[in-house]
């Protein structure tokens, strides 16, 4: 995915009505293979902050996508500690944000980037986790979906229901 493949999303919409595809990245493929099919083929807007190059300089411009964005999906996956992506989650959950969580435990044994997950630090990213879906069910602006295509039909039948 090159920058412009992002950037293109967010110059298709001059309003809020856009999904932004927070969450995990590298070496996840949920937005290509899944969301991003989805909300194509119901013609909703959305931005993909997942480029090939990331670097500092985009950070400006992912933050004003969350900002024009109307619903945050942040995808916290199992793949990935996620650790930025849940201290996201949290600031746009308390902050009011409508937002659409998908929510995976570390399996034992998982290897990030290298390393063998298991012990404390499989325990600390699960708890994390655990405590990101016990902030969101105590908070109305946020729901908790077990798996990406589960929460993007969510956000679909949810956009259907207020075009009605």
């Amino acid at each position: 995915m090159s920058k412009n493949d992002s950037q293109k999303t967010t110059d298709q919409t001059n309003s809020k009505d856009q999904v932004f595809l927070g969450g995990s990245c590298d070496p996840t493929t949920w937005r290509q293979d899944i969301a991003m099919p989805m909300f194509d083929n119901a013609g909703v807007a959305y931005y993909n902050p997942q480029v090939a190059d990331w670097h500092s300089g985009l950070m400006a411009l992912e933050a004003a996508a969350k900002e024009e964005s109307n619903i945050l999906l942040f995808v916290i996956d199992g793949q990935t500690r996620a650790i930025a992506s849940i201290l996201e989650s949290v600031e746009y959950t308390m902050a009011g944000r409508k937002v659409v969580l998908v929510i995976n435990q570390v399996p034992d044994g998982t290897v990030i980037a290298g390393q063998v997950v298991t012990g404390r630090e499989l325990k600390d990213l699960n708890r994390a986790r655990e405590y990101l879906g016990e902030l969101a069910d105590r908070h109305d602006n946020v729901t908790v979906y077990e798996d990406v295509a589960s929460a993007v039909q969510a956000i679909l039948d949810d956009r259907q229901k207020l075009a009605a």
